[in-house]
């Protein structure tokens, strides 16, 4: 497929997305108080209506939330696939996004709410991602077996114990609310969406997505395998570390911000790679354009399918994500 038909697609697929997401939600927005709003802000006037309020202070803060969410998960879930060779690795293949939610579980359990004036649930989350991550490559490097398979199966097993864990503590509690609390934040969310939250994760992203457009040699060169790579000079232990230490650095802030969404991290990047092919620098940027404008058109279907219900992120992002996937086995199945 074209790069460039690809990329203007995709933006318009955003822009689409974002006007959606600005007139339809609680709040109603006619699209003339959109075109109002807009026209306002170009010449440089406030304007205090309803509308306008719930776009400046709801709307936006949210829509720019999902994309960079969108965008970080699956930067991710490209380097992970990378890293671990493996097309069916995402931050929960290591336990990562594992190791966030029991994190956030201990936090509600404890009624941690909040922590040096910090939300409690998100930094306790962010502390398990990188809790887990540090476990895998200690015990990877007591084995002294820094492959890709051997931190694959450490994760499995880390991922296994602690699910068991949190469906264990699930069980056990007889707090109703709690548990209504648990699962909400299993299943993600962007409630919580704030312009500082926002700012952050905005600065965490966007030195992501300098860092490893920066790696992309390198993370190309991981796609030809250890044996390889060593015979033409460069080893990918040290690397691979810093990329999963970084990844789990990335996967904590948007956990922290957002609870768990699956799925997004382990379908964008085929369907990028499907488009640009596998060369990083050109596979990078289209992955996180693409990620963000699916998970806002994930987010709105999710606020907007079910009258005077929202469906929490992670479940529409799976049941958007799902044919998409499937589609694009098909499709590669037809190719061979």
């Amino acid at each position: 497929m074209n790069v460039r038909l690809t990329y203007g697609i995709t933006v318009f697929l955003l822009i689409v997305a974002i006007i959606l997401s600005i007139i339809y939600g609680e709040v109603s927005v006619s699209m003339n108080d959109v075109q109002a709003y807009f026209y306002h802000i170009l010449l440089g006037q406030e304007v205090n209506t309803i509308p306008s309020s719930a776009i400046t202070y709801i709307r936006i803060p949210h829509i720019i939330t999902a994309f960079l969410i969108g965008a970080g998960l699956s930067l991710t879930g490209l380097v992970m696939q990378t890293v671990m060779q493996n097309d069916l690795a995402d931050p929960y293949l290591l336990g990562i996004s594992s190791g966030a939610n029991l994190g956030a579980v201990a936090a509600i359990i404890l009624g941690i709410t909040t922590f040096a004036n910090v939300a409690g649930i998100g930094i306790f989350a962010f502390l398990g991602a990188l809790i887990v991550a540090f476990i895998i490559l200690s015990i990877a490097n007591i084995m002294r077996r820094l492959d890709a398979v051997t931190m694959i199966l450490i994760g499995f097993g880390i991922n296994a114990f602690i699910m068991g864990l949190v469906s264990f503590a699930i069980t056990l509690m007889a707090d109703t609310s709690k548990t209504k609390s648990i699962q909400f934040w299993l299943l993600g969310s962007l409630q919580n969406v704030s312009v500082s939250l926002t700012t952050v994760l905005f600065v965490v992203i966007i030195l992501g997505l300098i860092f490893f457009i920066s790696q992309s040699r390198i993370l190309d060169m991981m796609l030809l395998g250890e044996e390889l790579s060593i015979t033409m000079g460069r080893s990918l232990v040290v690397y691979r570390q810093i990329y999963i230490i970084i990844v789990s650095i990335i996967v904590g802030f948007i956990v922290y911000a957002s609870g768990i969404i699956g799925f997004v991290g382990l379908v964008i990047p085929h369907c990028a790679r499907f488009i640009v092919g596998q060369k990083h620098k050109r596979l990078i940027p289209l992955t996180m354009l693409i990620g963000g404008t699916f998970l806002i058109w994930a987010d709105a279907i999710g606020r907007n399918i079910i009258s005077g219900m929202e469906l929490p992120i992670g479940v529409s992002a799976a049941v958007c994500g799902a044919p998409l996937f499937l589609w694009l086995l098909l499709k590669r199945g037809s190719k061979r």
